[in-house]
């Protein structure tokens, strides 16, 4: 008990128990094993788990069909082998997650990345300043984490939240500090951004989700959905670089090609709404999610409670960027 009064309450899922511990144990051991067969029979296993499912998932299913068809077009949004795709990104980054400090040593650890930074990222790297990293969940971003120590995004934070099995929680906690990686939680963690960035820090964000606190109203692939609000304030308010990457799988496991295609200086905000600042993220998460939307994890309820799409041949928002990278792919 000592040692979980040590940790942020908020870091910590609600379920604990007998059946929560249970639970945990199962997943450890099940884990366990999976990540111990060899690559091919994983491949099996995932695929045929991925197969049940999207037949169970029915409401995470249709989500995926309206993300997709959001994203990709109407014709993708029927491809049956996409929403297949995104439950096998799913079960098998956590295979790899749980082998992941067996298959990649620390000591070891840019052996298995090919980085991919333009001069601006780089450069933000070796100041020491600090600054926040943006991504989407694309590839595996757990494996983008892991190297954020080693390549000079340290002292590393990640905003995260937590699983609600407590169990879980706590041993995932563990691995990241192994890691070298400090977790703030989604609720509240946002006020200690500010302390973490003047003392060099760089923090992580997942932020392709829908919001489910206070939102902003901003378009993702075009439609307008709810986004998260506190994000653009804070970068508003502290005034903090803002770089964008994805980390994404090899057709080798356990290797990874990870990108930093962009980076926004705080002038660039200055004169920019939260509404704009928000269609400007969006707009660069699109990017790297189109660089390979086979890896993408579609299965998010993006447009749950989002309103109905304009008329077709309405004005396009004056805040939606220009670019012809988020289109369907030929």
């Amino acid at each position: 008990m000592a040692e979980e009064n040590t940790i942020d309450e908020a870091n910590l899922g609600s379920r604990d128990g007998v059946g929560a511990w249970l639970e945990f144990q199962a997943t450890m051991i099940s884990m366990a094993v999976v990540s111990r067969l060899p690559r091919f029979m994983q491949n099996g296993l995932v695929s045929f788990l991925a197969r049940i499912a999207m037949k169970l998932d029915k409401r995470h299913t249709q989500a995926a069909r309206t993300f997709i068809g959001q994203a990709l077009g109407p014709e993708a949004a029927k491809e049956d082998w996409r929403i297949h795709r995104a439950y096998v990104n799913l079960f098998q980054m956590s295979i790899d997650s749980h082998a992941f400090e067996r298959k990649v040593p620390m000591d070891k650890v840019l052996d298995h990345y090919e980085i991919d930074a333009i001069p601006e990222v780089r450069a933000a790297w070796a100041s020491g300043r600090g600054a926040v990293l943006v991504t989407s969940h694309i590839g595996d971003w757990e494996a983008g984490a892991a190297i954020m120590p080693h390549v000079g995004m340290a002292p590393a934070h990640v905003v995260a939240r937590p699983p609600k099995n407590r169990y879980l929680s706590k041993h995932l906690l563990k691995v990241r500090e192994r890691k070298r990686i400090t977790v703030l939680p989604r609720r509240g963690g946002m006020k200690q951004i500010g302390a973490v960035i003047e003392q060099g820090g760089w923090i992580a964000m997942l932020l392709d989700q829908r919001s489910r606190g206070k939102h902003v109203l901003a378009p993702f692939f075009g439609r307008p959905t709810t986004c998260e609000r506190s994000v653009p304030v804070l970068l508003k308010r502290l005034r903090m670089p803002i770089a964008f990457c994805a980390c994404y799988n090899t057709d080798r496991p356990f290797y990874y090609k990870f990108t930093f295609p962009r980076l926004i200086e705080p002038e660039e905000l200055d004169g920019m709404s939260i509404e704009e600042i928000v269609t400007l993220l969006n707009h660069e998460q699109e990017k790297l999610i189109m660089n390979h939307p086979e890896q993408y994890f579609w299965l998010h309820d993006r447009y749950r409670d989002a309103p109905p799409m304009p008329a077709e041949g309405a004005a396009e928002s004056k805040a939606t960027p220009k670019d012809n990278s988020s289109a369907v792919p030929s």
